[in-house]
């Protein structure tokens, strides 16, 4: 490790900063530090008592990681596990965005969706969030964890930041978390350390101007773009800063900060743009970096215009058990009905076309013989009524349910019904009588044997 770190020392780190040595390489050897950010529309108390994430309304640190996998509530999309250092990017949209704003934003490199949730709880429901992780096997984890915050307002591509590059002034906000080198993470997952070279620097570098020079131009006029790594290395940090200033028309965007917080301002070094670095024995989170600018050139945000509107008033009439659709349309796709707020049906057509779009709006399930059969992205909505039919599971009952077991109710009325832990949605079950069915996805069940319900 020591070996490693120093080369990083030595020769990824601005000597400028006057970063310590034995600081930077003892905290290495040192317990990370857990923390949680809580879903606003799905609240609870669980972790109030802890001590807050001071650049982040929701976020909070934990005095020790309990097992995430046995609480039913993560299942329900109640919290996110999130390194806390990363939830800083909350408090610079809100220095830079007007959320108050309809918004069109992209996060480009998306999974596994830490960034996607935070941003996706800042903007209004009709605003547009579309989530884009270009790895094609990362892209489940994606969609899970979307699906389970339960925002109407969030879509998912799997595509390559060319195919947006040809979106020309579509997002008033881009994020790029930007596939690095991972040396801010050595102490969170050891294995990183192990793969470190500075050949892969050099690989993430170009792979970085890459994913910039190409989606660039989706960006409208005085849209943000804001890009983060959790890399040490100023090749991937202040040199990219440089490299953004040289090649865009674009100006840096500085961020008022609270000194307690001893997060570290630094300048790149030709065009002296800000940047934001976060070194783990400063503050309580792992190493990262992130820098902000505001376009200057292109035009405004370019709207797609509204063609082929596609209301279904039969379903619509089925769902309204189910939700509220006041601004709501209900699309047929493929005998699947999606959700979605009306104002964003002409991006539905638009992007289609240009993207491929895994999740739209919310699923709310097909409809045979004039009955819904829910799925279980419904289940997860955070606005799915309160009236329909819900049963409140023991926390045996919720592990039983999310490893897709069978579950005995007694006394429960029969069809489908909302299966809940502590008031959260955790899915659906089909009560025919002499039998539960149990319909949590097999893809999301719990795999871990160890973990068993109480005696």
């Amino acid at each position: 490790m020591s070996k490693t770190l120093n080369h990083i020392y030595e020769h990824s780190i601005p000597k400028k900063l006057n970063i310590s040595w034995e600081e930077f390489h003892d905290i290495q050897h040192t317990e990370p530090i857990t923390s949680v950010r809580m879903n606003p529309l799905k609240q609870t108390t669980q972790f109030e008592s802890e001590e807050k994430v001071p650049w982040s309304e929701h976020g909070y640190y934990l005095k020790n990681r309990p097992n995430f996998t046995a609480d039913p509530l993560l299942h329900a999309g109640a919290y996110y596990v999130q390194e806390a250092s990363s939830m800083f990017l909350e408090f610079a949209l809100k220095q830079l965005v007007d959320f108050n704003k309809q918004l069109t934003a992209l996060d480009l490199c998306a999974a596994p969706g830490g960034k996607t949730t935070l941003l996706s709880s800042l903007l209004s429901e009709d605003s547009l969030l579309i989530a884009n992780e270009v790895i094609a096997t990362r892209v489940n984890i994606l969609n899970e964890n979307v699906t389970k915050w339960g925002n109407i307002n969030t879509w998912i591509s799997n595509s390559d930041a060319l195919h947006f590059g040809k979106l020309f002034n579509h997002f008033d906000l881009m994020i790029v978390d930007a596939p690095c080198s991972g040396s801010g993470l050595f102490r969170r997952i050891p294995g990183y350390l192990d793969e470190w070279t500075q050949d892969n620097v050099n690989l993430c570098v170009q792979r970085q101007k890459r994913i910039l020079h190409d989606s660039y131009p989706c960006i409208a006029q005085d849209g943000i773009l804001i890009y983060m790594t959790c890399s040490f290395s100023q090749e991937e940090n202040e040199e990219i800063v440089d490299y953004v200033l040289e090649n865009f028309d674009v100006e840096s965007c500085n961020l008022p900060l609270d000194k307690k917080w001893n997060i570290i301002e630094t300048e790149s070094e030709i065009h002296k743009g800000k940047g934001y670095r976060f070194f783990p024995h400063k503050l309580k989170g792992e190493g990262f970096f992130l820098a902000c600018f505001k376009k200057k050139d292109g035009s405004m945000k370019d709207i797609p215009y509204e063609k082929n509107k596609n209301k279904l008033a039969i379903e619509s009439e089925v769902l309204t058990n189910y939700i509220d659709m006041n601004g709501l349309v209900a699309i047929n796709q493929n005998s699947n009905i999606l959700l979605m707020q009306e104002n964003h049906v002409p991006y539905y057509y638009a992007l289609t076309s240009q993207l491929k779009l895994i999740k739209k709006g919310i699923l709310a399930g097909q409809i045979i013989r004039n009955e819904l059969i829910p799925d279980h992205e419904l289940a997860m909505y955070s606005k799915i009524k309160k009236e329909i039919k819900s049963i409140e599971l023991t926390l045996n009952e919720a592990i039983l349910y999310l490893k897709k077991e069978n579950i005995i109710l007694n006394d429960s009325p029969k069809g489908w019904l909302l299966v809940q832990y502590q008031q959260q949605n955790l899915g659906w079950v089909k009560n025919i009588g002499n039998r539960v069915n149990n319909y949590y996805p097999s893809n999301y069940r719990i795999l871990n044997k160890n973990i068993l319900p109480s005696k």
